[in-house]
């Protein structure tokens, strides 16, 4: 027989080829897992994070002027505890609206809250509201009106697990006046930062 010649690399080339091949499709393999891991664990990340601890919220409407403006993007801080003159968001309780409210804590469980003469008095001692800011010359402008918890709701303290909330804008807000206390469940976090505008960044005291 005469010598036949082939064009075909050797066997031990064609084993190196292939194995070259399988590595990396193994390696391809690995890097498309390890993106999806990836998404995913941020996704979870995120889930958790939003869901107990942060969430952002956006103002709507003028109720805590002159401390928040409507359209203020704010972050809420959903896992420190509530402490009196925090900004608080909740649903509302009568659930005649879908927009959330946001307002201040004034009244803690256990309190008194009195206003006289448009000055507030918690537990009999007067407390002063740098927050607010109003001007007039009428000696009988009280913004806040004149009230106690008693004469309100009927309740001399506040009851335990609930809160009483006011917006800063006393002449223009729906608050604990209106819809009575809120409930420390219903919470959904207190403010923490404004992040837009830009300018007003800062966390709120």
């Amino acid at each position: 027989m005469g010598e036949h010649h082939s064009n075909l690399p050797p066997r031990s080339e064609k084993h190196s080829s292939k194995k070259k091949n399988k590595t990396k499709n193994n390696s391809l393999t690995k890097d498309i897992l390890s993106t999806l891991l990836y998404i995913a664990f941020l996704f979870v990340a995120f889930f958790v994070i939003q869901r107990y601890f942060f969430e952002p919220v956006v103002v709507d409407g003028d109720s805590m002027e002159p401390t928040l403006d409507h359209g203020d993007y704010l972050l809420l801080n959903k896992f420190s505890d509530i402490e009196r003159f925090d900004i608080v968001v909740f649903p509302p309780p009568d659930e005649e609206e879908e927009t959330l409210y946001i307002k201040r804590v004034i009244g803690m469980p256990g309190d008194t809250v009195e206003y006289r003469n448009d000055e507030l008095y918690i537990n009999n001692e007067p407390i002063e509201e740098d927050f607010l800011e109003y001007s007039s010359d009428d000696l009988n402008f009280y913004p806040s009106g004149n009230f106690s918890l008693l004469t309100l709701l009927g309740e001399e303290e506040v009851p335990p697990g609930q809160y009483f909330v006011l917006g800063d804008n006393r002449l223009n807000s729906r608050d604990s006046r209106g819809f009575g206390f809120v409930d420390e469940e219903s919470i959904i976090g207190k403010v923490s930062l404004r992040y837009w505008p830009f300018e007003d960044f800062g966390f709120i005291e």
